[in-house]
């Protein structure tokens, strides 16, 4: 014989951060005095206790005791019911010793937090922030979320309003704020809101909120303004500059640099053919064609050949009065370097254009997985970079040569971002062209990520690959 444990059933259940009570009775089977050492074992000794720890016990008698459950208000204990056993050693009998296995319920509690990232942005049309619920409590939470401003200048949109968050962990949930009306010019101007987190318990409604802002800027910035007018002004001075000082320049070189034929109306090609004058039995004809104002006469013609004189074969074999240098009529000259104008082998390289997506899980390490190899023999220069997070990413990304880290972004500040280099950035052949990720909340998905959530921004490259130096 030995002990009997009597664990009276109760469903209370034991609130945490609480202390509660309940009763428990040892009876001594045995035919002695005995003593009993009485301690809790399972996963739950650290927060229930057994007073008093030791009962002697008469025979056939019994003795009371207390369980005292005293749960933490934390996050890692569940509500519910949870398993735990008195232990009861006999100091008399060892065999009389008794194990009870018992249960008891812990209670439910709500503690949540929300909070907005960022929680100001500066926009000129609309602007998107992430509300983030954190649950601390110990039980599953749903809450609705819901946004307001004092003065009535924004439009909020939720793609979805209610959202359920398990016990110790957080979720995001987008918020697109856009203004009412547009300033089209002047300073910036704040506007700030509230956004609140509505949980419906069973004592009540219990509401967090985050405050936000959005600075609304001018859609033509007065530096905008400053930069056309001095560009309108540069572009009236060019052109005030042509049409008054080069243009007339240009103009009068070109008429002093016109072929004598043009210029003297045809008295110099009549003179040089040695055929005799074709302007002499018409003194107006020759008039004429001094002014410009009427066609020449037509060219001799020798009465025993029929053809022409020999001045105007010279003209015509020239095309001016200079003579036979220009080749046969109608017979187009090459110019010097050959038809192509003297063009050698274009040696610049060839265009380049790579876009890099990447893919990173959620991680406080960087994922170096999109990376693009500059082939051997080659040498890559690049200079323009755009950085894309379409879907709103919150991270880290760096442009990185290798190891190297040649520029860095927190994801969160873009959604389109370009990069234009002075001096192109070089990598050598066999270098990679690294874009590494530090994902730290994909747009739209649970912080605590699964194996679908990933940050997804992306890097488009623009360059130039050009040939190696040779070594040696």
């Amino acid at each position: 014989m030995g002990a009997i444990v009597l664990l009276l059933e109760d469903d209370t259940p034991a609130k945490p951060g609480e202390e509660t009570r309940r009763p428990v009775q040892i009876c001594n089977s045995g035919s002695v005095v005995d003593r009993f050492e009485l301690d809790i074992v399972g996963d739950a000794k650290d927060w229930i206790r057994v007073e008093p720890a030791e009962v002697n016990v008469f025979p056939d008698h019994s003795a009371g005791a207390e369980l005292i459950f005293t749960p933490p208000r934390s996050a890692d204990i569940p509500a519910g019911a949870v398993p735990f056993a008195l232990r009861v050693m006999s100091h008399e009998d060892l065999e009389g010793s008794a194990v009870e296995e018992a249960t008891v319920t812990v209670g439910a509690f709500t503690d949540f937090g929300v909070k907005l990232v960022p929680s100001t942005r500066r926009a000129r049309f609309g602007a998107r922030f992430n509300a983030v619920v954190d649950n601390r409590g110990n039980a599953p939470l749903k809450v609705q979320l819901y946004a307001t401003d004092a003065e009535a200048q924004l439009r909020f949109t939720f793609p979805y309003k209610e959202i359920e968050v398990a016990r110790g962990k957080g979720a995001i949930a987008p918020v697109k704020v856009r203004p009412v009306t547009r300033q089209w010019r002047g300073a910036d101007v704040s506007l700030p809101f509230q956004v609140l987190a509505v949980h419906q318990g069973e004592d009540g409604d219990e509401e967090q909120t985050a405050d936000g802002a959005v600075v609304r800027a001018a859609v033509i910035p007065d530096g905008g303004v400053r930069f056309v007018m001095a560009v309108a002004a540069a572009v009236l001075a060019l052109l005030a500059l042509w049409f008054f000082v080069l243009k007339p320049s240009v103009e009068s070189d070109a008429s002093r640099g016109a072929p004598p034929d043009r210029a003297s109306g045809g008295q110099e090609n009549s003179g040089s053919g040695g055929g005799g004058p074709t302007t002499g039995t018409d003194p107006k004809g020759g008039e004429a064609g001094a002014s410009g104002g009427l066609p020449l006469p037509p060219p001799p013609v020798d009465g025993e050949t029929g053809k022409p004189s020999a001045g105007t074969e010279g003209t015509s074999a020239s095309g001016g009065s200079d003579g036979g240098a220009g080749g046969p009529a109608g017979q187009e000259s090459d110019p010097p370097g050959g038809r192509d104008g003297g063009r050698g082998k274009d040696e610049a390289g060839t265009a380049f254009a790579r876009h890099i997506q990447a893919k990173a899980p959620v991680s406080t390490e960087f994922d170096t997985g999109a990376h693009y190899t500059v082939p051997d023999g080659s040498v890559l220069l690049i200079s323009d970079v755009t950085f894309e997070n379409v879907a709103g990413d919150i991270g880290v990304v760096q442009i990185r040569r290798g190891d190297e880290t040649l520029r860095q972004l927190a994801l969160e500040t873009f959604r389109d971002y370009e990069t234009r280099y002075g001096e192109p950035i070089q990598f050598g052949p066999g270098e990679d062209v690294v874009l590494a990720v530090r994902c730290e909340a994909p747009a739209g998905q649970d912080i605590t990520g699964g194996d679908t959530a990933a940050c997804t921004p992306g890097a488009y490259l623009s360059g130039r690959l050009v040939p190696a130096p040779a070594k040696g």
